[in-house]
């Protein structure tokens, strides 16, 4: 038990590294070999691991911004060839606005699946997604060219406040996040993602673990 949840934390480990570095391939073999078993459910994305990669590989083209830290997979259960991962992790990334520089940090729980493959015996990634805790933008180096405060959009006050400056940060990049993620002040979104987890875990199939894929 012990060395199965030493590899898995390190498979959890190395997938975020590769994914912020851009290392497609590594990052890919984190994951179930087949992508229809896989699903992928964070801010601006839902879908199978294939799609997901496609997509981060035209959104990050090689250049190293968003950074996946104090990632620490604490909370790792197993049960037979499955196993759930909670862990806490700030996300930070830069970004520029009218000519300032500013810094994004999201902070999250990352809640993760995984299945022992029955050919090699090593675990892999099912499912991937986001508890939203809170975040902030802040400016980089606050003085005079700061002074003007950034106006918010209706469309950005529309988001939860867990998520609401990523949610402000992802419509300048041109992504769209969706208004109805899990965040810490709806706990009934919470729930519903801790139960999938725990039914998972207890050997449901796919529709009652919460999958859409």
């Amino acid at each position: 038990m012990a060395s199965d949840a030493s590899e898995i934390t390190h498979l959890l480990k190395r997938e975020r590294y590769h994914r912020d570095t851009a290392q497609w391939t590594l990052c890919r073999d984190a994951y179930h070999p087949d992508p229809q078993q896989t699903f992928i459910d964070v801010s601006w994305f839902q879908g199978d691991i294939d799609a997901f990669l496609q997509r981060s590989a035209q959104v990050h083209p090689g250049r190293v911004n968003v950074v996946h830290s104090a990632f620490d997979p604490v909370d790792i259960r197993i049960r037979g060839p499955r196993a759930t991962s909670e862990a806490f992790c700030t996300i930070t990334s830069g970004i520029t606005l009218a000519g300032v520089d500013y810094e994004l940090a999201s902070y999250m729980r990352l809640v993760s699946r995984l299945q022992k493959l029955s050919d090699t015996g090593a675990w892999r990634i099912v499912r991937l997604e986001a508890i939203y805790v809170r975040d902030r933008l802040v400016c980089c180096f606050p003085g005079a060219d700061a002074a003007a405060p950034l106006a918010m959009p209706d469309e950005v006050r529309a988001y939860p406040r867990p998520y609401r400056h990523m949610a402000f940060v992802m419509l300048n990049r041109g992504l769209k996040p969706r208004v109805d993620l899990p965040h810490e002040d709806d706990q009934e979104s919470v729930r519903r993602v801790l139960e999938g987890n725990a039914a998972f875990l207890e050997g449901a199939g796919y529709e009652a673990a919460g999958y859409e894929a």
